[in-house]
């Protein structure tokens, strides 16, 4: 299916999925911080935006992922789903539970991975 869609309505969808998932949960108590759970790219801060936090870096989006995808199943979380291609990428992953969850999206910039990290985490 993934492969029929155009690379704006793939964005999209992945766009609209990573805020319904910010829209079902509660953040993390302070939102300039990114949960314990979920670790900083290396050289990359991320910065608080809203219910996100974004950062860009140089590598390309098969490296950022396979870090977080590694990260998060250290962290205790399962990969619900994982996408790549010329349009970037993204990861979904929820514990057990589902009382903590992240989506992760990723678009390909000038020379750089555009990141944002959607955290969720149920109280």
């Amino acid at each position: 299916m993934m492969a029929r869609m155009s690379r704006a309505c793939r964005w999209l969808m992945l766009t609209g999925l990573s805020m319904l998932s910010s829209a079902c949960g509660s953040q993390s108590t302070d939102p300039r911080v990114l949960p314990s759970w979920i670790a900083v790219y290396p050289g990359s801060p991320p910065q608080g935006s809203g219910s996100n936090f974004v950062f860009e870096t140089k590598d390309p989006a098969e490296k950022v992922l396979d870090f977080y995808q590694q990260q998060l199943i250290q962290s205790g979380l399962h990969m619900e789903s994982r996408g790549g291609g010329e349009y970037g990428g993204f990861i979904t992953a929820a514990d057990d539970s589902h009382g903590r969850t992240v989506t992760i999206n990723i678009r390909p910039g000038k020379g750089t991975s555009e990141v944002t990290i959607t955290p969720t985490e149920k109280k």
